[in-house]
């Protein structure tokens, strides 16, 4: 499966939350973008969500069988 190019938005939030972790220093806003686009490329794609199998319904249960009046 060929790996997805990560898309800005994603590029530019884990910049900002590696800037954060960093103590969130005064410039280097291109390293981050490097540095977050190089580990989101890195990254394993995400699975596409499976679907789900259809619903099976559980067999209804069987009443209780009616006495018959003791004498």
């Amino acid at each position: 499966m060929p790996k997805r190019k990560p898309t800005d938005d994603e590029i530019r939030e884990a910049a900002y939350h590696m800037w954060l972790d960093d103590g969130a220093p005064e410039g280097g806003d291109q390293a981050y973008w490097f540095r977050a686009e190089a580990a989101l490329s890195a990254a394993k794609p995400k699975a596409a969500p499976r679907a789900k199998a259809a619903a099976t319904k559980a067999p209804a249960r069987k009443a209780p069988a009616k006495r018959a009046p003791k004498a």
